[in-house]
């Protein structure tokens, strides 16, 4: 019996299953392996890696304090000078809510413990995990497809290594695939609008950890609008979009808000008192963080300071210039910890053919079922072509990865239907086994030199 027979043969025996037994049977495997990945030597290395410098100390000052604030000069917080923070405010670059999810790890940890300081994206990385299979499951209506989708996630290096770091975009991650699962529900039973609120939940939650959520907010909106033009009359339409708007907005706007609460309740944060209106403490916070917006929009936009590992939009679903991390002996010869965010290579560049074959496939077919994924990718990639001269990286695609992998088992589906298993099941085990040859590289386990040089599969990777 082949391979594929073997395949096609536990696949039917599963099928015979009760529905529950079948996702238990099929999610559950791969949420554990998910799991694994993203928690074992969690707190390796112990070091603030790549923008946790910024994104760990900010968190516990956060916490601490209620704002971000500076730290005393020459303070070692790895070393555990963890109380080595003034009350000084601290200009930061991203909203604080990320930021409050690291310092409750870092709270129930301890803020000298690594895993502390990454248990919240870990977290995070496996929810999206999880979410990636809803969504298939809505999509493909196949837990075997949803499945597939899942291991293709918990197997890529960018989800990887995002998870096994306290940056913001895992976290970000996490939130938007959240919301874009909510707004699929919605279009399948509309309810009284409680899925539009729980979207701008969801949204303002992405737009209070990184305002590249606001991407988010603004094409999944535009496609709840488009949906109710082209399900109803015109008038019916204007209702529908009218109440996405009410329903949806001002509870983004307060979810917003909420996650600068610290900044609002507190006095001595970046820019606090700039505002001072006499008898109006109100309006006072909230011209002052305005002003602080201000400030805040001025220095991403032209945020273009060089970086060796800066990364052109344009080239990232060629991940042309992957994001390395970390790189240090380890103390024993020949041994070193390397971390790199390259992407699974089998499971990436065939999702990038996928979605390539499913644009031309929807403009040819005029086909709406795989308009979702590619509202997705809208949503979290084509904006960022319009800020290519400033400075970004590769890892920033951790928010696109998922729709990219949903572009893959759209194809995968295709090629098994039409007769192609051998290919489909020779290209998922290859990327298994790919996968499995970068995890030392994306958990950042203790290797030997020569085999940390193994996976520079190409120049740029370095």
């Amino acid at each position: 019996m082949t391979l594929v027979d073997r395949a096609s043969a536990v696949r039917d025996r599963v099928a015979l299953l009760a529905p529950r037994v079948q996702t238990l049977l099929l999610y559950g495997p791969i949420l554990v392996l998910a799991a694994l990945i993203r928690l074992i030597n969690l707190g390796s290395p112990r070091a603030l890696v790549f923008d946790e410098v910024y994104y760990v100390r900010d968190a516990w000052t956060l916490w601490n304090l209620g704002y971000e604030s500076e730290w005393a000069e020459g303070s070692d917080f790895v070393g555990g000078s963890t109380s080595a923070f003034t009350t000084g405010p601290s200009f930061i670059a991203h909203p604080p809510l990320g930021k409050w999810l690291i310092g409750a790890g870092m709270a129930l940890f301890g803020p000298d413990n690594a895993f502390g300081w990454r248990c919240a994206t870990a977290v995070a990385g496996i929810v999206v995990v999880l979410l990636t299979m809803l969504i298939a499951q809505r999509l493909f209506r196949s837990r075997f497809a949803a499945a597939l989708a899942g291991l293709i996630v918990a197997l890529d290096g960018v989800a990887i290594t995002m998870s096994r770091t306290a940056l913001l975009d895992g976290i970000l991650a996490a939130f938007i695939l959240a919301a874009f699962l909510v707004i699929l529900r919605h279009f399948e039973r509309p309810g009284w609008g409680q899925w539009l609120i729980l979207a701008g939940v969801l949204l303002g939650a992405a737009t209070a950890v990184k305002w590249s959520g606001l991407y988010a907010f603004a094409v999944l909106g535009v496609w709840i609008a488009v949906d109710a033009i082209l399900r109803n009359r015109s008038w019916v339409a204007a209702w529908h979009i009218g109440r996405a708007v009410l329903l949806a907005v001002p509870v983004a706007a307060i979810t917003y808000l909420a996650g600068w609460s610290g900044w609002l309740f507190s006095s001595g944060g970046y820019n606090r008192q700039v505002v001072t209106l006499e008898g109006n403490p109100i309006g006072s916070a909230l011209g002052s963080l305005w002003t602080y917006h201000h400030s805040i929009f001025e220095y991403n936009i032209g945020l273009v300071s060089p970086h060796g590992y800066q990364a052109n939009p344009f080239t990232w679903l060629l991940m042309i210039r992957p994001t390395a991390f970390y790189y240090e002996q380890t103390g024993i010869d020949g041994i070193v910890q390397y971390v790199t965010s390259v992407g699974n290579p089998i499971f990436w560049y065939f999702g990038v053919v996928a979605l390539v074959w499913l644009v031309v496939h929807t403009i040819r077919s005029r086909s709406t079922w795989g308009v979702p994924i590619l509202v997705g990718v809208a949503a979290t990639y084509l904006p960022w072509l319009f800020f290519a001269h400033r400075t970004v990286f590769q890892f920033y695609t951790v928010t696109l990865e998922p729709f990219l992998a949903l572009a893959a088992v759209w194809l995968f589906v295709r090629l098994w239907r039409g007769g192609r298993e051998t290919v489909v099941t020779g290209l998922v085990v290859a990327g298994v086994a790919v996968g499995a040859f970068f995890l030392p590289v994306w958990m950042g386990l203790p290797i030997p030199v020569w085999f940390a040089a193994a996976h520079y599969w190409f120049p740029w990777w370095i």
